[in-house]
């Protein structure tokens, strides 16, 4: 038996077709008629940093603001992104796109088709598959490995199985959404004992987390391999830049031959105020990183307290919870208590018992939310309780 609290048949609609949807509808909540003080820890959108409102006043300076900026993006600030991450890369190896997921659609749209295949990890971001459905390329998952003192993150031995001799689309996420935990020296050496054994294989990097890795820890630049591949990254994460919608593609300048027509064609020319924002907000040299570890610190205190089953991340700011019946019965309870997070199926089927809460909230939230599901947890693991 598990802990069930009895709600109204309204309640388990809304919280199903929010679990189908990721929640990136931003529905109103229809439990809002019950008086609950809600938190929506759902949705990977940083609240925790303030957005510096003077920008503004700077961009009303900027001539021609109004305009249409090239086609791969301000020279300027792929100058800049280049400087901060790929200092060994030129001008032309990168091209600003709307967000990661607008680079991904761009790469997926160029690599993909019904005679390639593309290897993605299970748990994932649920669009990697959604955009790869797309290009109608066959789909497969492989595993992760979860626990705190894997040798290696993913399973090699899984990816290698599932390589034919059709291109194929490996695609890395580290820090990886929705565990936070980061590819080991054994990823590297992996990677690259594929990228020498498979010719047909080529691969995406998506970085959007790089920026926030935990400790002492660190990201691997993966730039030296992109004659292969792909890198993808965002400002929407560790800046409070998602409304911008500015992110980025690095590759070699062949691949990018192979992106240009869809940036000429399909985008014509990304936003020339969210660039302009990036541009302000890098030249101040802003970090967000402490404000991101220190409710991480919060929230996994709280966690601990109640001695709860969750994925130890090494960066971005999301908690992978294990629990011991089903995920949507989770969703559902949490909400009927006031807590939105997002079923653990949702990313794939080795996420199933599992729910993702975001922890990018002002500790307020992060006190009142997590002690909510850490009590919740505990109620349900009674064997665990001493």
């Amino acid at each position: 038996m598990y802990f069930l609290i009895s709600q109204p048949k309204m309640v388990q609609q809304m919280t199903t077709s929010t679990s189908q949807a990721f929640g990136l509808d931003r529905k109103i909540s229809s439990l809002n008629h019950l008086h609950l003080e809600r938190f929506d820890l759902r949705i990977g959108e940083p609240k925790i940093s303030p957005f510096p409102t003077e920008v503004f006043e700077e961009l009303s300076h900027k001539k021609n603001i109004n305009c249409y900026y090239p086609s791969h993006g301000d020279l300027e600030l792929r100058e800049m992104i280049i400087d901060k991450f790929y200092e060994e890369r030129l001008i032309d190896n990168i091209a600003i796109t709307h967000g990661t997921m607008g680079a991904l659609d761009f790469i997926f749209r160029a690599n993909l088709n019904s005679d390639s295949e593309i290897l993605l990890p299970d748990p994932g971001f649920p669009p990697y598959t959604k955009l790869a459905e797309f290009s109608e390329a066959k789909v497969k998952k492989y595993s992760l490995n979860l626990s705190i003192d894997a040798e290696s993150f993913i399973n090699w031995d899984q990816v290698e199985s599932l390589i034919t001799k059709r291109p194929t689309l490996l695609l890395l996420n580290s820090p990886h959404n929705p565990t936070g935990k980061i590819l080991t020296d054994m990823d590297l050496v992996r990677f690259e004992e594929m990228l020498f054994k498979y010719p047909q294989l080529s691969f995406v990097m998506d970085e959007v987390y790089r920026s926030l890795i935990y400790g002492q820890k660190t990201h691997y630049n993966f730039s030296s391999f992109i004659n292969r591949g792909y890198i993808v990254g965002s400002f929407s994460k560790m800046y409070p830049l998602q409304g911008a919608r500015i992110g980025w593609v690095l590759t070699s300048t062949d691949n990018m031959k192979k992106l240009s027509p869809y940036f000429n064609n399909a985008a014509g020319a990304m936003s020339s105020f969210g660039q302009e924002i990036v541009k302000s907000i890098l030249k101040k040299k802003l970090s967000f990183k402490k404000n991101y570890y220190e409710a991480f610190t919060i929230a996994k205190e709280i966690l601990d307290l109640y001695r709860v089953d969750y994925v130890n991340p090494d960066g971005a700011f999301f908690l992978f919870i294990k629990y011991e019946i089903p995920d949507l019965a989770v969703v559902d309870e949490l909400a009927a208590l006031g807590v939105e997070v997002v079923p653990g199926s949702a990313f794939g089927s080795n996420g199933a018992n599992y729910i993702r809460a975001s922890f990018a909230q002002q500790a307020d939230i992060l006190q009142k939310a997590f002690t909510i599901i850490g009590k919740h947890w505990k109620q349900t693991h009674p064997s665990t309780l001493q």
